[in-house]
């Protein structure tokens, strides 16, 4: 985003990319590095920021669409995809659940762990608290763990209860949450 504004001989200008803001004012420039630029609990009603910095998510209050895709017939790899609208509930959470991927979950109902891996579930989840901006997508890194009930896992949704979430740089999201299409 680039901001101009004019006043008299002097022009100030501010340049904001992911992280930091460059200001330049009068030939003098200060760039100001943020750890973040936004309290993804302050904007989004369905997330909550806890005070030891682990998540609080509560589908039921997302204000957005939920996106949701079955599996596609003739897939090498089919899975169901389920993950929130981070333009409008402010944070992006993805759960992409193989069904061949994995060794452990091939789309059946019933309890499961987490793991994005072809010896693991191929459940993976990824999370990125404040959506388009500059904290990471989590669970990128396909290190993350957890605990999946699945209730429903056909051409008509996806329903999950999702626990003990945690990513590999220790971002946790204990639950329960119930994740629905």
């Amino acid at each position: 985003m680039m901001v101009a504004a004019s006043g008299g001989s002097a022009t100030t200008t501010t340049t904001t990319t992911a992280g930091s803001t460059t200001t330049t004012s009068g030939g003098a420039t200060t760039t100001t590095s943020a750890t973040t630029t936004s309290d993804p609990g302050s904007d989004a009603s369905a997330i909550t920021t806890n005070e030891d910095g682990s998540y609080t998510i509560d589908w039921d209050a997302l204000e957005g669409t939920v996106f949701f895709a079955p599996p596609v017939g003739g897939s090498s790899d089919p899975f169901y995809h389920v993950h929130t609208d981070p333009a409008v509930d402010g944070f992006f959470l993805s759960i992409e659940a193989y069904t061949v991927y994995g060794t452990a979950w091939t789309g059946q109902l019933g309890d499961f762990a987490i793991g994005c891996g072809p010896a693991a579930s191929g459940i993976c989840v990824h999370f990125d608290p404040d959506g388009p901006g500059p904290i990471g997508n989590l669970g990128a890194d396909f290190r993350v763990s957890g605990d999946i009930t699945i209730t429903q896992a056909d051409e008509n949704g996806f329903a999950a209860i999702i626990t003990n979430l945690e990513f590999s740089d220790g971002t946790t999201i204990p639950g329960p949450f119930t994740v629905s299409s």
